[in-house]
């Protein structure tokens, strides 16, 4: 069984359009990294890698798509994918290591980062989102809106996140909210992802969905607004 068979047929399944990709980009890392291949090197074909990780071309572009945005890769027209740095991970270091050790300050401090960025990123994909994107981040909603098992629905929420992030067609913020994604994940851990919290998120997710569907940024910004707000405050009372 191949991965993407795989995710067909398991509980995280139906958000293939996020971890599956995210997964095989994960092992294109490791794959550049133990392959010790330096900038300008170039990565093997499509059909080769394909073989090799086990995954559908479809799965595999959107995994070579995620490290071009981050920087990592360099697409070349008729002669595939390049090596363009190899240090990428030195922001996530440096986030790691400067962010707060105390829970409720890094908690803090997280809320400060999103509410300052993601209003503005959400606005960003009220204008530019295509189709695709929208249907995409419609499904991440209505199988949240079923989904019991914790594990499941903080990868539902970070998919969701990181799908407007690509929406907003902007590749400094995809850079960003990939290298932020392992702080921002504390406040979605599956300590969080109870009923009420579940809930909560759910709500405003919709109402974000509701204005990308309306092309609406003003409506977007305010309802990423209100969803961070009410997100804090049920993960601050909670400590």
């Amino acid at each position: 069984m191949t991965e993407d068979e795989n995710v067909r047929t398991q509980g995280v399944c139906k958000i293939a359009a996020g971890p599956a990709y995210l997964d095989v980009a994960r092992r294109l890392k490791r794959f550049i990294s133990e392959e010790n291949l330096r900038i300008g090197d170039s990565l093997p074909t499509e059909r080769t890698l394909s073989k090799q990780f086990e995954v559908s071309r479809h799965s595999l572009r959107e995994a070579l798509r995620v490290l071009q945005e981050q920087g990592i890769l360099a697409p070349q027209q008729g002669s595939g994918n390049y090596i363009a740095s190899t240090d990428i991970d030195l922001l996530d270091d440096h986030l790691r290591r400067e962010t707060a050790s105390d829970e409720a300050a890094r908690n803090r401090e997280i809320f400060e980062f999103r509410a300052l960025l993601e209003p503005q990123i959400a606005a960003w994909a009220a204008t530019r989102a295509n189709r695709r994107e929208i249907d995409a981040l419609e499904a991440l909603v209505e199988q949240q809106a079923t989904e019991t098992d914790p594990r499941t629905l903080k990868l539902l929420d970070d998919a969701f996140h990181l799908g407007l992030a690509r929406a907003s067609q902007n590749h400094v913020v995809m850079g960003v909210i990939r290298s932020i994604n392992a702080v921002v994940g504390q406040v979605r851990s599956e300590t969080y992802q109870g009923p009420q919290r579940h809930n909560i998120s759910l709500q405003g997710h919709r109402e974000i969905l509701d204005g990308l569907k309306a092309s609406d940024p003003h409506a977007v910004r305010r309802a990423m607004s209100r969803h961070i707000a009410q997100i804090r405050g049920f993960v601050m009372d909670d400590e």
